[in-house]
């Protein structure tokens, strides 16, 4: 009869110890923390070759340039720059490729004297492209294909690659980076519509708008 209850004991104390053991964490697991999304400054740059005699660009190149230009007014940081090749400033393709960026920055809203021109060396011979370009800013996920395995699991606990390739996915829809730094700012309140729920607050009414007689029908049938 002792035997039992000293086998008993010993059953149970092994038990707890085992629970115990499968419940404790490795104080070196590191704290998870979501794959940082760095903001970084990038230099959008665009080259349009023009002959000596002219320039002659095609209906898809006259669309990459409207494109650019574009972009660089929706997220474009600072001035843009037109640099010419060193010797070809009065050449007459070189003038035209000038005169039509100008043409095109005052069709897309932009202000042709945001534009700063400049020189740079060329040898004869050489390919010489009028180079357009500008500062912007681009999001930089984590590289995944770095990390270790996300199996490792013997320290029961989360591994640093956990949510990786989320954050990465994420940084790739991020259209404008400047949203990552501070919000975007507000625009103007209708003074108009403001001044109205404010009177009905006033007198005690309603101040939601109504809803459509189809959108009303459907809630009502839905409940």
């Amino acid at each position: 009869m002792t035997i039992s209850k000293l086998t008993f004991a010993a059953l149970f104390i092994g038990t707890s110890v085992a629970l115990g053991a499968c419940s404790s964490v490795s104080q070196d697991v590191p704290a998870y923390r979501l794959n940082p999304t760095t903001v970084a400054e990038s230099v959008e740059r665009l080259e349009l070759y023009a002959r000596p005699n002219g320039l002659t660009l095609s209906a898809r190149d006259q669309s990459a340039v409207a494109q650019f230009i574009q972009t660089y007014a929706a997220t474009g940081s600072g001035p843009i720059f037109i640099n010419r090749p060193s010797g070809h400033g009065g050449g007459l393709g070189v003038q035209e490729t000038d005169r039509m960026l100008r043409t095109v920055m005052s069709q897309v809203g932009v202000n042709p004297s945001a534009a700063q021109t400049g020189e740079y060396f060329v040898r004869p011979g050489d390919p010489a492209p009028v180079v357009v370009s500008y500062k912007t800013l681009r999001t930089v996920p984590q590289d995944c294909g770095s990390l270790g395995s996300v199996t490792d699991v013997r320290n029961n606990g989360v591994s640093p690659e956990f949510g990786c390739f989320m954050s990465a996915n994420m940084a790739a829809m991020i259209s404008d980076p400047r949203q990552l730094i501070a919000p975007l700012p507000q625009g103007t309140p209708n003074a108009q519509r403001r001044q109205v729920i404010y009177d009905l607050y006033i007198e005690g009414q309603a101040t939601a708008a109504q809803r459509p007689t189809g959108q009303q029908q459907n809630s009502q049938s839905t409940g």
